[in-house]
Parts: structure tokens; C-alpha cells; sequence
């Protein structure tokens, strides 16, 4: 019981420093271009305090950056397959799913 106890307070203390913290920091649409610039050069001191730290307690900014991270990476891997403007043979579609994908569109 007194586990318990003292897990939910532990709870309740990192909630309300959450809670502190997300009011000092910029919000995530301040956030999300410096992320974004993160992949393109080197953050400054402060914006990497500031980032790490919203990211620390938003799911959501969290979730982004990783979106970023694997796009970025899976552009690296195929690079070459779209060096001349083609996509590579394994991720283009048939025909068929081509028609599919039209009549869907064109439905909405």
C-alpha cells in the first residue's frame, strides 16, 4: 500500500513539473520548425535546451521529430533510386492498383 502511495505522488510531482515546465516553453508550432531545421544545421545552445526539453514532455512533438528522423532516412537510402527522376521498380505501382487509386479519387 505505501508503494502505492508514494508512486502516485511520485506521479502527481512529474505531472505538475510537466504541467510548470510546458508553461515556460514555446509551443509546438514555434517548436516544430526548429525541429525541423535541426535536420539541416547545428541548433544553436539554447534551441537545443528548449527543444529537448518540449520534447521531454509533448507525445506529439515527440511523435513529429521521429516522423522526420525516418523520412529523412528512408530519402538517404533510395537517394539513388531517384537520381533521374524515376522511381525505383520495387515501389511503383501496377496498373492496376492505378486504376483503383483513380476511380477512389475521383469518387470524393
Amino acid at each position: 500500500m505505501r508503494q502505492q502511495n508514494r508512486m502516485g505522488v511520485r506521479k502527481k510531482i512529474q505531472q505538475r513539473l510537466g504541467y510548470a515546465l510546458a508553461r515556460r516553453l514555446p509551443p509546438c508550432e514555434e517548436v516544430a520548425p526548429v525541429l525541423s531545421a535541426s535536420l539541416d544545421r547545428k541548433l544553436t545552445l539554447r534551441e537545443r535546451v528548449v527543444t529537448r526539453l518540449h520534447l521531454l514532455i509533448c507525445a506529439g512533438c515527440r511523435r513529429y521529430f521521429q516522423q522526420l528522423l525516418f523520412l529523412r532516412e528512408a530519402m538517404h537510402r533510395h537517394a539513388h533510386h531517384f537520381e533521374n527522376g524515376q522511381a525505383p521498380d520495387a515501389t511503383a505501382l501496377s496498373p492496376e492498383a492505378r486504376d483503383r487509386l483513380k476511380r477512389a479519387l475521383s469518387d470524393e
